[in-house]
């Protein structure tokens, strides 16, 4: 079995498969599974996990390490040198850090951190325009089907009021639940959230069809698929999702367009203010939760205020720490320390900055960074992407780095290599 491209055969009587934009070439069938089996692995499957302690091996974790194996064996593996620097030299300051650190650390942190990012510097070699089509026809199919499923699971939930209906988790064997704490039920003006069933929280569900839409949006733009992505966006009462689409669409894809970002920006300032002042029946839900950025031990405030207060802590312990971090694992303990009396959130650049210093979010983000706006992907889904991994804490989420090693494994045309790869049967 082998990663490789071959000659288009048609489909079996009464199957249907994403389509290629590309005529003459498309994924073999074991490279098909293999893009099938990772994006099933986060968006249905990655609440199971074989639990190591209080550490969960969980499905999608596994399925990225198979996936990158495979890739590796398979020959058509390219490694960009770039990348690979960028990791060694976040790895040594990230152990540089933790090892003189005064705060409680955890190595299995650092560990898992290096192993989401070390794929980031492998790439698929010479892969044709089709294949990154198929990647991105093959998450927005999956990701419409999860936005269907939060559709009805917002009518049944509140209907029925049934923790089975709520989320997969309540249906899984206590042995294969995947470990540690999550609010796994929200609710916004007294309507239980959905996240997809499959989803942890609303808020993943948000992200996931949001990236979708934005996809869908930029290549196929279906009316009935965007439609459907729209109504799970919206029925997720969450605005995760619809920040990071802002961001995606506003954030300059140039320089020479950043004149046009702050108008654009000044612009979606007044509409929404505008909004705000007619009053309008139902945006109530998404309005009032602006007063939570100054109300501890809301959603806003967790994730965008009280980590700023972690940060001037960790300033205010010397150089080392602003630069070097207080070691991997420590954002999280350190807050009993501090006595902290609100939640807490972890968004990755708090995190990032408080365990391995403003040099070791550089460099990590520089990974980051360099793996998107190298790819096929467009701007503006990168620029959702970044938007994404910053501001919400996914750093150390196996589902948020596999499906960003996915979506961005085939290189952008100019610096990709452009000899045919071999044609071999599935």
């Amino acid at each position: 079995m082998t990663f490789e491209i071959e000659v288009p055969r048609a489909a079996p009587a009464g199957v249907t498969r994403p389509q290629l934009t590309s005529s003459d070439t498309e994924l073999s069938k074991s490279g098909r599974r293999a893009i099938w089996a990772s994006i099933i692995s986060v968006l249905f499957l990655s609440q199971i996990a074989y639990n190591i302690s209080a550490f969960p091996a969980s499905t999608d974790l596994i399925c990225y390490a198979l996936v990158t194996a495979y890739l590796l064996m398979s020959g058509f593996a390219s490694i960009g040198f770039l990348s690979l620097a960028l990791f060694f030299v976040a790895l040594i300051f990230a152990c540089f850090g933790t090892l003189t650190a005064t705060s409680s650390t955890s190595w299995t942190s650092l560990m898992l951190l290096f192993v989401l990012y070390a794929p980031f510097a492998i790439r698929l070699k010479g892969a044709p325009e089709g294949v990154h089509e198929y990647i991105l026809s093959a998450y927005v199919s999956a990701a419409t089907a999860i936005a269907g499923i939060a559709i009805v699971q917002i009518v049944l939930v509140n209907a029925t009021k049934s923790s089975l209906l709520t989320n997969i988790y309540f249906n899984l064997p206590e042995a294969i639940r995947g470990a540690g704490h999550y609010t796994f039920v929200r609710e916004g003006g007294g309507i239980i959230k959905p996240n997809g069933f499959f989803l942890r929280e609303s808020a993943d569900l948000s992200l996931v069809v949001a990236l979708a839409l934005i996809i869908e949006f930029r290549s196929r733009a279906r009316l009935r698929t965007m439609g459907i992505l729209t109504a799970g966006l919206l029925c997720s009462l969450s605005g995760s999702g619809l920040l990071a689409i802002t961001a995606g669409l506003l954030l300059p894809r140039s320089l020479a367009r950043v004149p046009l970002f702050v108008v654009s920006l000044v612009g979606l300032v007044l509409a929404l203010y505008l909004l705000y002042s007619l009053n309008i029946p139902g945006l109530d839900l998404w309005f009032d939760r602006l007063s939570e950025f100054q109300t501890p031990n809301t959603s806003a405030y967790a994730r965008f205020v009280a980590p700023m207060e972690m940060i001037g802590h960790s300033f205010d312990n010397g150089p080392l720490t602003t630069w070097f971090g207080n070691g991997a694992g420590s954002y999280l303990r350190d807050v009993q320390l501090y006595r902290m009396n609100y939640e807490v959130n972890d968004p990755t650049w708090a995190k990032l900055i408080y365990e391995y210093g403003l040099l070791g979010f550089g460099l990590i983000a520089a990974i980051l960074l360099q793996r998107l706006y190298s790819s096929r992907l467009r701007v503006e889904i990168c620029n959702f992407l970044v938007f994404s991994w910053i501001s919400i804490g996914v750093v150390l989420k196996p589902s948020f780095a596999l499906i960003v090693w996915l979506l961005t494994l085939v290189e952008t045309p100019a610096r990709r290599s452009r000899q045919r790869l071999p044609s071999q049967s599935g």
